[in-house]
């Protein structure tokens, strides 16, 4: 990180040097310290340079000292720090006009020598740098790592590691966990939009940032793993700990959602005991999400526990279910698309208090009068009877099957 005017001040007050004029430009970049031993400096001023003088060499004239002001000002130097023997029957026009401009000027004790203070303002800009360095470096160590995480995961997920010893030895490389893991996948769908025309390098920030979220809500859990980041999406690849704790999974989507600020979607894996079968287990991962996401207010999804909804999801493929469906359903979608009416909507809640009418009415918010007047109109679109339990049984069943296609 760069060091501004305010350190470079920080260090000359601490030799008893003073700030005389120019406090607005404290945040001025310091990338360079040179010294001023030649009456005419100008071709060699240069932006973001802090300027050390005795004073001597612009000591001729009340213009000299004034253009050095104004020169040092055009060219964008930082600051200037000087000795006021030699100019002092000039000093106070030059701290007007450097007043004027806002310019920094730094005023050195006589008996300090200008050498010292450019050793000192050195030895921060140094120090700075190698700050810098340090910080690049470990910025490309992680970058190289996300990038061989991620080489790994494709691998594994399109099956272009054949061998379980190449598997293991790269797993071990990359400090992943060793078998028994499982995959949680953690998606938002509004992050898309967040992150749709934002610049490339500030698109990897906020995927960073929430990476760093999700590494935080795994550590209050104290569950170890691997964040990866995939087209917007987040598969975790965890360490799978002999009990099965639901609730881990519902904490850590509540405190990613709430420090990212999306509403995350979880999805568990069961049990994977070696990453040749890594395809099947992100597989029950995605189906966890998709399962999630087909449930209104569910926002975790462990495979294992998803059971009539893990089957339906697979059967949903078929195209007798998807007939199954469209013939059960589809007059009401038209109805509603023809009518901007919300019939299918009614006949969802309907089915979910299995036919008792007042909850329904409830939580619509609709009169007792008004819902029958509903309930008539989607016997008539449907040819089924609402009162009937295996009518509603095979509604109830169509209206799930439609969740997933």
């Amino acid at each position: 990180m760069a060091i501004t005017v305010k350190d470079v001040l920080e260090i000359a007050q601490a030799k008893g040097c003073t700030l005389a004029v120019g406090k607005e430009r404290l945040n001025r970049v310091v990338r360079y310290v040179d010294c001023i031993e030649i009456p005419d400096m100008t071709a060699w001023m240069r932006p973001n340079v802090i300027y050390i003088t005795t004073g001597y060499a612009c000591s001729g004239t009340r213009e000299e000292i004034l253009a050095l002001i104004r020169n040092l000002n055009k060219a964008k130097a930082a600051a200037l720090a000087i000795k006021s023997r030699f100019i002092g029957q000039y000093l106070k026009d030059a701290l007007e006009l450097a007043e004027e401009f806002r310019f920094p000027i730094i005023l050195m004790p006589e008996e300090l020598p200008f050498i010292e203070l450019n050793y000192a303002v050195m030895e921060a800009l140094v120090k700075s740098q190698n700050n810098l360095i340090d910080k690049m470096k470990s910025r490309l160590a992680r970058y190289n790592r996300r990038e061989a995480d991620k080489r790994l995961f494709i691998d594994l997920l399109t099956g272009n590691v054949t061998y379980e010893e190449e598997s293991n030895l790269r797993i071990s490389e990359q400090r992943w966990p060793k078998p028994p893991y499982r995959v949680m996948l953690i998606e938002a769908e509004e992050l898309g939009d967040r992150l749709k025309g934002l610049p490339e390098e500030e698109v990897e920030e906020q995927l960073e940032k929430i990476e760093g979220n999700i590494r935080e809500g795994l550590s209050a859990e104290k569950c170890t793993g691997v964040v990866l980041s995939n087209n917007g999406s987040f598969p975790c690849i965890l360490k799978a700990e002999e009990e099965f704790d639901q609730g881990c999974f519902e904490r850590i989507q509540e405190y990613i959602s709430q420090r990212s600020g999306c509403d995350m979607t979880v999805g568990v894996s069961g049990q994977g005991v070696s990453y040749q079968a890594f395809q099947d287990v992100y597989r029950e991962a995605r189906d966890a999400v998709e399962i999630a996401r087909s449930q209104s207010g569910q926002q975790v999804v462990c495979i294992e526990k998803a059971g009539y909804w893990r089957m339906l999801k697979d059967i949903s493929k078929q195209q007798v279910c998807r007939d199954y469906a469209a013939s059960k359903l589809d007059a009401l979608i038209r109805y509603d698309e023809e009518n901007e009416s919300n019939l299918l909507e009614t006949l969802e809640i309907f089915v979910n208090h299995l036919g008792a009418r007042n909850m329904t009415a409830t939580s619509l918010y609709l009169h007792r009068n008004t819902l029958m007047y509903r309930i008539k109109k989607i016997e008539h679109l449907t040819g089924y009877n609402l009162s009937d339990p295996n009518s509603i049984l095979e509604l109830s069943l169509a209206l799930h099957l439609r969740r997933f296609m």
